[in-house]
């Protein structure tokens, strides 16, 4: 392998440890703050798990998982963004916000079927 494929081959695989690390934290803070009956712990083990779920679909082969990833963090990033209010609620009364991303996040799992699982 060149030199140079290496050097963007470890960009880009540091570029997707900073976004996961970023939404799964903007998620789990916008969940903490929304929540008041967490506890204290409730944000790091929320980032450890969300971090973890996203790292087991980008380990799979197959590009639909990783599809799956993007659209998740797609979706969740969106739904950081958004006042409490509008957090808790239920996706039929969220209005419109992130409903673009709800969608391409459940044509990613139809897509993938089975595909991104640990159970193949």
């Amino acid at each position: 392998m060149r030199k140079s494929d290496l050097t963007t081959l470890l960009a880009l695989a540091l570029t997707a440890v900073v976004v996961t690390g970023c939404v799964g934290s903007n998620y789990c803070a916008k969940r903490q703050e929304c929540d008041n009956d967490l506890e204290d712990d409730s944000y790091n083990v929320c980032v450890e798990s969300y971090n973890a779920g996203i790292n087991a679909l980008r380990a799979n082969k197959e590009e639909e998982c990783q599809v799956v990833a993007d659209a998740q963090l797609a979706y969740d990033a969106c739904l950081a963004s958004l006042d409490c209010n509008d957090f808790d609620d239920e996706i039929q009364d969220r209005g419109t916000e992130c409903d673009d991303q709800w969608d391409d996040y459940r044509d990613a799992l139809d897509d993938a079927d089975l595909e991104c699982t640990s159970l193949d």
